[in-house]
């Protein structure tokens, strides 16, 4: 319609009109080019705000996971000390309870860090929607040392290779029935794991004899078993840290922009 009154007002030499619907041209496109980009902004802005209450949430599981996975290798070292102490004859330990310490001493939390939402963010190009430079780089930093810590946690010392081939099978397996993970799930649906601090194997006493002796007997297991406290104290300092960087940004990413 618009270009068709063009060509009448040029083919009448009225300049003036011709002029007239150029700018209305011009105007036109110029307010479609606007309001597009209006439009992509403000979904920008509104996918923007969804990445980050999502990688807030995240976060907050990480936060949550350290303080379990605290708590939980705390009791691994206690497990871990009591075998100590009966090896370095400090604090003697009953051949039942040494048994079972020996194998908790073990045990591993092997689940990684949560950062989905983070690298979705990265994997679409929209690191720009998550706020300013600062925010930005804050946020890289958090995953970056999420990246480090992982190398820590990871870590198994051959202590658990150690005990898992020198005690009894048998016994192993009571343990494993008789001493079993505890699983908490919070009202979030978060997981927490914890061992029991007591438990009974109801094996003979013969049969419990004769494996604590075969288990004093390994070689080398005082300096395996140092190495592996040391290992789980390592895992407790990156605990404390990552927890602490966790609180921080989110707290400051739920301030918002």
């Amino acid at each position: 319609m618009l270009m068709r009154r063009i060509r009448e007002h040029v083919e009448t030499h009225n300049w003036f009109a011709v002029s007239i619907d150029l700018v209305i041209v011009v105007l036109g496109v110029f307010l479609g080019t606007q309001v597009s980009n209006w439009n992509a902004e403000r979904l920008a802005h509104q996918a923007g705000e969804s990445y980050r209450a999502r990688i807030v949430h995240d976060i907050g599981d990480n936060e949550r996971d350290m303080q379990t996975r605290m708590a939980y290798y705390q009791q691994v070292k206690s497990f871990a000390l009591q075998v100590l102490a009966d090896l370095n004859g400090s604090a003697p330990t009953p051949d039942e309870q040494f048994l079972v310490a020996a194998y908790q001493a073990t045990q591993i939390y092997p689940r990684p860090m949560v950062r989905t939402s983070y690298d979705e963010v990265l994997s679409i190009g929209a690191l720009d929607t998550l706020g300013d430079v600062t925010t930005r780089q804050k946020i890289a930093n958090y995953y970056i040392a999420v990246e480090v810590s992982e190398t820590t946690f990871r870590n198994v010392t051959p202590y658990r290779e150690v005990m898992r081939r020198a005690i009894p099978y048998r016994v192993q397996e009571r343990i494993r029935e008789a001493c079993a993970e505890r699983m908490d799930t919070a009202s979030s649906g978060f997981v927490r794991l914890s061992l029991p601090a007591e438990c009974e194997l109801g094996l003979s006493r013969d049969e419990i004899a004769r494996a604590a002796a075969r288990v004093r007997a390994t070689p080398s297991l005082e300096l395996d078993l140092t190495r592996h406290l040391a290992d789980i104290d390592q895992k407790i300092i990156q605990f404390t840290r990552s927890e602490a960087r966790a609180h921080d940004l989110n707290a400051e990413l739920s301030e918002g922009p």
